[in-house]
Order: C-alpha cells, then structure tokens, then sequence
C-alpha cells in the first residue's frame, strides 16, 4: 500500500470512535452518539465501538493523586475558564512532558494569579494516560479511529493520534468536530502528519463516502490516481496523496437535512459510566439534537459570536421525532435530565414539541439555549413541559450595547425574562459581557446605578470582556473595530507552530481593548460581584389582594419594606409595566382602562418607582421587577 492508506481487512473494518478530554463528564458526546450508527450503517464496516477516554481519564488521576483531583477539578477545565488550561495539560503528551512549572503557559498563567497545582500534577500524569490508551486502542485491532474535537480537545486527541501512529501507522486517524472547520481543518491536517483524514463539516456527510474509500483501497479496485480522483470528490476532506502531501477539498454547500441525521445511540457512554469510579459525583444527563445553526445569525449575525463557523443555516428535526427520542433515552437509560445541544430554540417548538412534552406527566429537568425576548407566556410553555434551565442570549444589560452587538432585543426585555424565570423557577445561565467597539461610559452608568435594584434577580453566572472568536463578524470585518493582535497569545505558548500556521489553526485570537475606561469596568464587575453576594435570599415579590397590590421588598435584610398599591390606576399602571412599556405606551394604556390622571402625574410615579427600585428604567422604557405576578 502506498504512503498514507493502511492495510485494510477484507471482512469489513472495525471502527472505533474517541471521545477525549475536556468533554463533560456528565453527558454523552452527540456527536460520537450520532456518528456510530452512521458507520454502523455502511456495508464496508464490520464493528463499530464508542470509546469515552474522559471517564477514564478522570478515575486514572483521581488515583494517582490520592484523591486531591476530583471531578471537580475536571469539571473546572472542562468549562473553559482558563482559556487553553486544557490543551496545556495534554501537550506533555503531544510534545514531550517538559516540566510542568518551566513551561511558557505556566508562567504566564501564575503571572495572573492563577493557581495550576492540580493541572500541573495532570500535566505530569498526562503522556502515560495516553500512551496506556493508544496501547488498548491498537491492540484492539482497529483499523479506522475517529476522534471528536471541540474546544480542549484539540491537543487530547492530537496526542492520541500520534501515540496510535507511533505504535501502529497502519491504523487509520480521522478527526472531526468544530476544530476542524473551514481553515482550521486544513491547517490541523497539514501541520500534524499523524492525521490521516481531517473531516471539515458535517461528517454525516463525509464519513461513509471515506469508509467506502478506505475499503476500496484494500479490495484493490482501483489504482491511486482513482484513488486521488474519488477523494477529492468528497466536499470538506483533507486527505494525503501518496507522497504525504496535504490536500483539502472545498467545503460543500449541501447541509445534512435533519431527517436524515440518525437518532443517537447512547449505550456506549451509560455502559462506560457505570465502570467508572467517577460515575459517584455524577449527575448523568442526555444531550439532545433538536436543530443545527441559528436562524437568528441567519439574519443578524451577533458581531462578537464564532459559533456555527460554517454552518449557520437553521434546520430541524420534526417535533414528534425529538419527542420520541426524548422518551427512547429516558426509558432506556432512566434519566430525566434532557440537555439540547441546539445553539438556538426553534421558535415552532413552542406550539409542537413542548405540548406534547407536557403531555407526557414526567418529572423532566430539561434545558434549551433560546433568545432573550421570550414572552411570559412563551417561558410558561416551556416551564410546562419541563423545561428548568435556559442559557439566554442576554450578555449585556445596555440597550444601545445590545444594538451595537446585533442582539435584537432590549435591555428592558433582558430584565423582564431575568424576572419571569424568577416568578416560574427556571433557572437562566447567562454571561455579562463589556469592552465592545463604540460603546460608551454613558451605556453603563444607568446600570451601575440600578444593579442594586436587581439582586433578587439571578446574577450572571460571569463578567468579561469580549473574545475575538474566528467567525465572528468582528473577526471577519476589521471596520467593525475590533483591532487583531494575532492569536491569542496563551494558545500560542502551548502548539509549537510558526505564526502562520497558529493564524489558521486557533479559534481564539488577541486584540487591542475596546469599549469602555477600565476605571468603569472595575465598577461594573465590583457592582456584579455585589450583586451575587447579596443575591441569596433576596426577594421583590408583588401579590394580588383583592383590587390593590402588596409589593414585599426583602432585597436587603437591613431594610425590608413594604408597598402597598391601592389606587387603581396605580395597580394598572404597574401590571402594565409587567411586559415593559415606554413612558408613551404606558400612557395609552392607563387612557384605554379609563384611569389617566395626567402625564406629570403619570411621570412624578414613575420616578418615585425608580427611586425605591420597583422598576427598571431602560432609556425611555420601564419594567416591573417585583416578581410572582402572571400576565398574558
């Protein structure tokens, strides 16, 4: 066989897929669950196994720390927070395990004020763990081994290929996911030649075509210029000619409909969770795939957002298709926590799937990630069917911010959900970001000033200043103002790659601040950090009785109040600002209930409102903030 192509059985292949660290713990990857009954499928393959090296991964150094690294400590990488703590740990296997503490990445991550004692004895335990797994994996048998990359696991699952390689050449690497978009593909391919194939796109698309080609190179049905021609049909492949040279074929514009996407087959990782030791601070969920892409980004992509890259068309699965693999996973694995995977809830669902997920009667915990301006209602609907956790796109609560990054929503409306999801016990994760071009001291001071006002609402989880993400339109338009300084400087300190390369192969990149003075900023972070201190305990909840309102303000233990509605136009005019209104729409609304008593009047209420915190002022709009109130 020529350079580049193993030696293939005549029985069919065995396939196994990888998932590597930093993937949760507590969940299946989608997209090895979805994968294997894609290879599972095809006729040129023999056996198709499912691998989660995480899990292992997690008990080998819980072990050999004695029990100082926990899950906790994965779970601490695996969110991201340290940006390419990850990819670091795993580069001692990659590269060679240097010590840990003379390494660039450590210097300059301690020289912040971060403590890497337990990912630097992970960084010590890392090129065994790999070298163990690249034994097991070969011996095997294996002829073709996928691996799945997103965020972290770039460096994981590069280090494994290269062990396998090392041990075997004949074995077959592939490796896909979102690493290996667009560019990023292809500079992944042609710097680490231990990679056979690299799937850029959607590998629904990809891999049976690859496996077909891969058995037909072993039958020897056809010679190598057959062999180069059929490959560089395959939209979004990166392949090696015989001489070792890196081709990248062009993405392909066709995108996977999601009919045709197989259910996910689970078993794989509930069958390795119950070997593993770790399994014991695990809380299992199961990841569900409604839809692909962001049918908002379709429209107005979020100038700071790299998500989708390539693929941001919106599609979905039919609604009783979702509900029926729903019910297959919580029947046949016994979990009731449903995680979607979708970047953005599609807006139908609310009128199929979530009836029918309410219908049901079982105790589901489920999450969606889904857009800021989400009516009461519409976050009754999903209450109803279970849903207790959203990731809402709020990150900011400026409404000229909100514009300069395309959000399509308000300020007034972030604040109005932060408050229905109080009254409806759905918890909402959300970011506050800042330091985006052309905004101004003047967005923020309104806000600073009434961040005391909102800490019986749930505070955002963390506040930073934005990321250059590859993709973005910031990354994509310097006119937007976002000035590039190059990769970002810590990943470059762990892929030992020229500049050129690292330009092409990184998500992330440097760039020059932006936005508001940090004088400001250091206010807006110390008024959040206030915000979550105070936020135990802490209510604003307005109840009916009989015609007048009671509004009880427990925000700060030191000074409860009591407010007491009792005129009518007072109990109108504050259930009205319940959906956010303008000074203007307010009005119309109290002349429409036939209680107006003048706009000074009108306006001298509202102040006296804003003063004691019972609304949110946003530019020339109000929103109630007590909660416990429903409203259509």
């Amino acid at each position: 066989m020529t350079r580049g192509t193993a030696v293939l059985p005549r029985t069919g292949l065995r396939v196994l897929f990888v998932c590597m660290p930093w993937a949760s713990l507590d969940m299946p990857s989608l997209a090895l669950s979805t994968l294997a009954p894609v290879a599972g499928d095809s006729d040129d393959v023999a056996v198709v196994d499912v691998h989660y090296a995480n899990l292992p991964w997690a008990d080998y150094v819980h072990a050999e720390s004695e029990g100082r690294i926990g899950a906790q400590a994965y779970d601490d990488i695996a969110r991201g927070d340290n940006l390419a703590l990850g990819e670091w740990v795993f580069s001692s296997a990659l590269y060679g395990p240097d010590v840990a503490e003379e390494t660039a990445f450590h210097r300059a991550m301690t020289s912040q004020g971060v403590d890497l004692t337990l990912a630097s004895e992970m960084y010590r335990l890392a090129p065994r763990f790999v070298r163990d797994l690249a034994r097991t994996v070969v011996d095997g048998g294996y002829d073709v081994v996928g691996l799945t990359s997103t965020f972290d696991q770039n460096i994981p699952s590069l280090a494994l290929a290269r062990e396998i390689k090392r041990l075997n050449s004949r074995v077959v690497t592939v490796l896909g996911g979102a690493n290996c978009d667009g560019v990023q593909g292809a500079a992944l391919h042609r710097n680490f030649p231990f990679l056979d194939y690299v799937v850029r796109g959607e590998a629904e698309l990809v891999l049976p075509r690859l496996l077909r080609s891969l058995a037909a190179d072993e039958a020897a049905e056809r010679d190598e210029a057959a062999r180069h021609t059929e490959l560089a049909k395959i939209k979004g492949l990166c392949w090696r000619t015989s001489e070792g040279e890196s081709v990248a074929t062009a993405l392909g514009h066709a995108m996977v409909p999601m009919v045709k996407v197989p259910s996910p087959d689970f078993s794989a990782y509930f069958d390795a969770l119950a070997a593993a030791e770790v399994s014991a601070a695990l809380h299992p969920k199961v990841q569900v795939e409604g839809g692909r892409g962001c049918w908002w980004g379709e429209k107005h992509h979020c100038t700071f957002c790299g998500l989708n890259g390539s693929l941001m068309t919106h599609r979905s699965k039919p609604a009783d298709r979702v509900l029926a693999e729903i019910k297959e996973a919580v029947e046949r694995h016994r979990v009731l926590d449903i995680v979607f995977a979708d970047n953005i809830l599609d807006m139908a669902y609310l009128k199929t799937l979530m009836p029918s997920l309410g219908e049901l009667g079982w105790d589901l915990r489920m999450f969606f990630e889904v857009k800021s301006n989400l009516t009461y209602t519409q976050l009754r609907g999903l209450a109803d069917a279970g849903v207790t956790q959203i990731q809402p796109g709020i990150e900011n609560l400026s409404s000229r911010v909100l514009r300069l990054m395309r959000k399509g929503v308000t300020a007034w409306q972030n604040i109005r959900l932060l408050r229905d999801c109080r009254t409806l016990a759905i918890w909402p994760g959300w970011n506050l970001l800042y330091g985006f071009p052309g905004e101004r001291a003047e967005d923020y001071e309104p806000l600073v000033e009434q961040l005391d006002h909102l800490v019986h609402l749930f505070p955002p989880e963390r506040i930073m200043p934005i990321m250059l993400t590859r993709f973005s339109p910031y990354f994509d338009d310097p006119e937007l103002g976002m000035e590039n300084h190059g990769p970002s400087r810590l990943l470059s300190t762990v892929y030992r790659l020229p500049q050129e390369e690292l330009d092409e192969l990184v998500y992330v990149f440097d760039s020059a601040p932006a936005g508001i003075a940090p004088d400001l900023a250091s206010r807006l972070v110390k008024g959040i950090d206030a915000w979550k201190e105070a936020h135990a305990g802490a209510r604003l909840v307005a109840m009916e009785e009989g015609v007048s309102l009671r509004i009880v303000d427990e925000r700060h233990r030191e000074r409860p109040r009591e407010y007491m509605l009792a005129e009518t136009w007072h109990v109108v005019a504050y259930k009205a600002l319940l959906k956010g209104r303008s000074f203007k729409a307010l009005g119309d609304r109290l002349r429409d209930a036939g209680v107006h008593p003048g706009d000074e009047a009108v306006r001298e209420l509202l102040d006296d409102w804003y003063e004691a915190g019972l609304v949110f002022r946003d530019e020339d709009n109000h929103v109630a903030l007590a909660t416990g109130l429903e409203y259509a």
